[in-house]
């Protein structure tokens, strides 16, 4: 069979049901927001509304990582270190959600998308305080216990001066971002003051380094043997930075170790005489002050600062069929000056929906094939720079229609279940015979078959679910099939109407019905009088 004779059919099938279908469709059975011809439909209004999902999650998120800043900053500056460790973990999955959240509504290049960043360096400042708070409390013990030992005394003072820098820079970092992020807070009406409080305790840790060197050195700052620079004082991303200075003593050969933000970059050897240098290429790093500095065994460098500057990117997109269904997703990430972004993160959207992720390789190129139902569809291409000190960019829309596969016979079995499917629907809705015929005359539509009925218990119920046992137990009572409506209850029961249609509104238009209403009804169920209810 050709395609063009299986669309036919299907088609045919298709029109078939829907025939079937059409006397019904003025009619339905349950209860529709159209079908408001009676007083036994509520009005529409009365349907809650639809949820507006995750959107309005982001400003509490916004205002718990707010808080958090102040609750970890605190807990750093009492020095209470377990339970900063707590706190830091709660902060750092707040922020994991929080982006998560920020991606899939597709907000990054909005004022959130700014919180969003300094968010991330905020974390990550404070991480990097409350590691170097913690070393800094063991120098200040053990500066007591070497001070009679010249060489380690030293060691001491010079590892501690360094943090000293680090902190001092860090604070300076951190408290920059203050005005932009409440001035943020603010338009959502997020409470800044937690915020506010940290940049103070913050202060607070980093003077009390200050005065630390105050005590041990008169206020002056230890000359290190080993000396450290970053040319140039700053870059973007794909730049080479050299990171290297000089030890003086030091032995050609003897290994250095050059840290990043406290996280060892590389370990480099000194040359003849007494220098040592390290590439650093500006990869995977935020946007913003940073700091360096090196080791050479228990000699510590000054702190050098460098800023690593933020650039625009663009993101392509491109789409080919690769058969009936599936799809291949190419294109390039690169910064402004057209340098690739590698082993980078690149989010596809489908239809302004579903979120499908791959990555750029080593030249900035990235492939997904992904399968699609058949249809017309609408993707782009996201890149949202978490931890590059890049901006977020998407590429144009791109549509592709998708057309699919030969029919199979499962298409034709399935319009073959929806006419069977349609004839059992227009069976079930047919009228019941209204009279029933006995030998010596008319009886009543309905029969009581239970003259007695079990007491049912609702006490503690919710009121909805109250009236459904009550329905419930009416319908038995009248000999009823369990699959009648409420509407085909009050057809077949008309004696009962009334219950009945209050039931409908109270089940299909989300009305809750009053401890009276459920009383009466109650009394109705267990075979009192219908105008009760």
């Amino acid at each position: 069979m050709n395609r063009r004779a299986s669309h036919i059919i299907l088609a045919a099938a298709a029109v078939l049901v829907l025939v079937l279908l059409a006397g019904e469709a003025a009619s339905p059975v349950l209860y529709s927001a159209e079908n408001t011809s009676t007083a036994a439909h509520a009005d529409p209004a009365t349907v809650q509304k639809r949820s507006p999902g995750n959107a309005a999650a982001v400003v509490p998120l916004m205002d718990d990582l707010l808080g958090q800043t102040g609750t970890l900053a605190l807990t750093i500056k009492l020095k209470d270190y377990e339970s900063a460790e707590r706190d830091l973990a709660r902060y750092t999955d707040l922020s994991r959600q929080f982006d998560r959240l920020v991606v899939t509504l597709d907000v990054s290049g909005t004022d959130i998308g700014e919180f969003q960043q300094n968010n991330r360096q905020n974390q990550e400042a404070l991480a990097t305080l409350l590691n170097d708070t913690r070393r800094f409390d063991d120098l200040q013990r053990l500066e007591v216990e070497v001070r009679g030992d010249d060489d380690r005394h030293m060691a001491v003072v010079y590892e501690g001066e360094a943090l000293r820098q680090k902190m001092r820079e860090g604070f300076s970092a951190y408290a920059k971002r203050e005005t932009e992020t409440v001035q943020i807070a603010e338009h959502y009406d997020v409470n800044a003051t937690p915020y506010r409080e940290s940049v103070e305790d913050y202060a607070e840790v980093a003077d009390a380094a200050d005065d630390w060197r105050e005590e041990i050195g008169g206020g002056s700052a230890p000359r290190s043997p080993l000396g450290i620079a970053v040319t140039p004082d700053e870059g973007r991303y794909g730049d080479l930075l050299l990171i290297g200075g000089t030890y003086a003593g030091g032995t050609p050969g003897a290994p250095v170790e050059v840290y990043v933000d406290s996280r060892i970059a590389e370990t480099v050897t000194l040359d003849e005489s007494g220098g040592y240098a390290y590439p650093y290429s500006v990869d995977r790093v935020l946007a913003g002050s940073h700091l360096a500095y090196a080791t050479a065994g228990q000699v510590y460098s000054t702190v050098a600062t460098f800023e690593i500057l933020p650039g625009n990117t663009a993101i392509t997109l491109a789409l080919a069929e690769v058969n009936g269904t599936t799809v291949a997703c190419t294109g390039n990430l690169t910064t402004e000056d057209d340098r690739p972004v590698t082993l980078a993160p690149v989010l596809l959207r489908v239809d302004d929906g579903t979120l499908i992720g791959t990555e750029t390789d080593n030249n900035g190129t990235y492939r997904k094939e992904i399968v699609l139902p058949a249809g017309e569809h609408t993707l782009k291409a996201e890149f949202h720079g978490a931890g590059y000190p890049l901006n977020a960019s998407e590429s144009p829309a791109e549509t592709v229609t998708v057309r699919g596969e030969g029919l199979s016979p499962l298409p034709f079995i399935a319009a073959g279940a929806a006419a069977l499917g349609a004839g059992w629907y227009l069976r079930r809705r047919r009228p019941e015979e209204s009279p029933l015929t006995e030998p010596h005359g008319m009886v009543d539509v309905v029969e009581e078959v239970v003259e007695t009925p079990p007491r049912v218990e609702i006490a503690g119920l919710p009121p909805r679910d109250a009236a459904t046992v009550l329905f419930r137990t009416l319908r038995a009572r009248l000999g009823l099939a369990e699959t009648k409506t409420p509407r085909d209850c009050a057809r077949i029961a008309p004696a009962h109407a009334g219950f009945f249609e209050r039931y409908e509104r109270i089940r299909y238009a989300g009305e809750t019905p009053s401890e009276e209403e459920l009383r009466a009804m109650e009394k109705v169920a267990l075979g009192g009088d219908e105008t009760a209810a």
